[in-house]
């Protein structure tokens, strides 16, 4: 077997070897990534926010003619 064919079968069981470990590692992140598990995502904030907290206190209801 000469280099030639030596280095094209390398590169051949390279390929396969390689592209479904991508797949694999494409696929893993996606997961991760939904679930909000990745080290480069915010974290949540811890503290609770309620929408309209900072507005003044106003009466309920319609005001009387």
């Amino acid at each position: 077997m000469d280099a030639e064919q030596r280095r094209r079968r390398t590169l051949v069981i390279a390929v396969i070897v390689l592209v479904p470990l991508l797949i694999l590692a494409a696929w893993g992140l996606s997961l991760a990534g939904s679930a909000e598990f990745l080290p480069w995502q915010p974290e949540p904030t811890r503290i609770p926010i309620t929408p309209f907290a900072d507005l003044p206190a106003t009466t309920a209801g319609t005001p009387a003619p």
